[in-house]
């Protein structure tokens, strides 16, 4: 209760920020011809703002570990509010691409700072709740963008969802000055024995901090199970609308609304999971990441049900049939991240700003190849996305092997830490 508003406060900063991403591509017809550019060049926007995004976001992490992330967080969300607006004024494909980028900066810096405050703010037995809360308030915000986008266009110009979006900015960055930056590790179990002094905003990281990365060997698998696992389903949802209208010839009203149907399962999946897994956690340390494998499992193989139905027919009961599997699916794989999330809390306090940057990158990187792969995989089968769709969804259940050294090396990890060993 303590932090209660502060922990509010970034919940919805989530949500804004992560919108950021999905407002451009609904609008990729009605921009591209305002603009004189081929729409076919959105998609290299999208992309390129992943990349920036979570390179930048690397450096907000490290400054994050030597200075107050608050600070940082109001510095960043005020310089994505700003060139939000600025992105409105854009009269080309050039200088759109140059707004984009450059607000990419400042959204770098939104989830790996978020996710270190969030830890110092809640205590170790109910972190898979609240990164379920984050993880579901993330897929709201990247609903958000593409709802805003998607019915507004109907009525107003594109600049009319980046104006809501900027403003939304600037009352987060007001909102951030409420925060209540908490001590680093002040609720963490695993570092009673580390004099709070040590781990206070005036840290410094060191060379030697970051070596311990390489030594829980947990975290490292994590982060390639994330890396791995978005490469295979981090292009699904940017796609979603444009396969539902291409493949099986749904208006794009009609497919908005499946879009929200589908991955609208994904926002009490988060909460759900997450308190499973905080649940399974007081009986076993591994527990969280039992709870992703059972996720990773059944929601690939009803992902591949799914998409196997487009070979067999188009019609409107083989539809109906696709829609409920991909809903079970888009639920399931709302367990995964808030639990993985929560798992890499077990990090030294001094360096998780880094860990949570490291892993941002990863699934950003691993998002981008996903995206590209989807394309490719558009073209080899003569413009149609579900086969595509159905390759990326076996390689999410070839993910789940990376689980094996996870499950066997995460306990050790944890008592190695609780003995100050690593």
């Amino acid at each position: 209760m303590k932090y209660l508003k502060s922990t509010q406060i970034l919940t919805l900063l989530t949500l804004f920020s992560s919108a950021l991403f999905s407002i451009i591509s609904p609008m990729a017809e009605e921009i591209s011809f305002t603009l004189n550019f081929n729409e076919n060049q959105v998609p290299f926007i999208n992309s390129m703002f992943l990349i920036v995004g979570a390179v930048s976001s690397l450096i907000w992490a490290i400054l994050g570990d030597k200075t107050s992330r608050k600070v940082l967080l109001v510095i960043s969300t005020l310089e994505w509010s700003v060139l939000t607006l600025l992105t409105i004024f854009s009269t080309n494909f050039l200088s759109l691409l140059t707004f984009q980028l450059i607000t990419a900066i400042g959204f770098g810096a939104a989830l790996p700072l978020i996710f270190s405050l969030t830890i110092d703010l809640v205590d170790p037995k109910n972190r898979g709740k609240k990164f379920g809360t984050l993880s579901a308030v993330y897929v709201l915000g990247n609903g958000l963008g593409q709802i805003l986008s998607g019915f507004l266009i109907d009525y107003y110009t594109w600049q009319m969802p980046l104006l809501i979006i900027s403003i939304s900015g600037f009352v987060c960055t007001g909102l951030l000055f409420l925060v209540k930056e908490p001590l680093r590790g002040s609720t963490d179990d695993l570092y009673k024995s580390i004099e709070e002094g040590a781990l206070g905003i005036g840290y410094k990281i060191k060379i030697k901090d970051l070596k311990q990365i390489w030594k829980i060997k947990s975290t490292l698998w994590i982060l390639l199970l994330n890396f791995t696992m978005f490469i295979s389903i981090g292009a699904i949802s940017s796609f979603f609308i444009s396969m539902l209208k291409n493949d099986f010839d749904l208006t794009s009203t009609i497919a908005t609304l499946v879009l929200i149907l589908v991955f609208g399962s994904q926002v009490p999946a988060g909460p759900l999971f997450g308190k499973w897994g905080d649940k399974k956690y007081e009986t076993e340390k591994k527990g969280r990441m039992k709870v992703v494998l059972i996720c990773l499992l059944s929601g690939s193989i009803l992902y591949i049900i799914a998409y196997s139905l487009f070979f067999i027919s188009t019609e409107l009961p083989f539809i109906i049939m696709f829609i409920i599997l991909t809903i079970g699916g888009a639920f399931l794989f709302g367990g995964i991240d808030p639990l993985t999330q929560a798992t890499l809390g077990i990090n030294p306090p001094q360096i998780r700003s880094t860990i949570y940057s490291i892993n941002y990158l990863t699934y950003t990187f691993g998002r981008s190849i996903s995206l590209l792969l989807l394309g490719q995989f558009f073209i080899i089968f003569n413009n149609f996305y579900s086969p595509g769709y159905l390759i990326l969804s076996i390689m999410a259940l070839l993910c789940s092997l990376t689980l094996i050294p996870i499950l066997k090396t995460l306990p050790r990890d944890i008592e190695n830490i609780k003995s100050n060993i690593i």
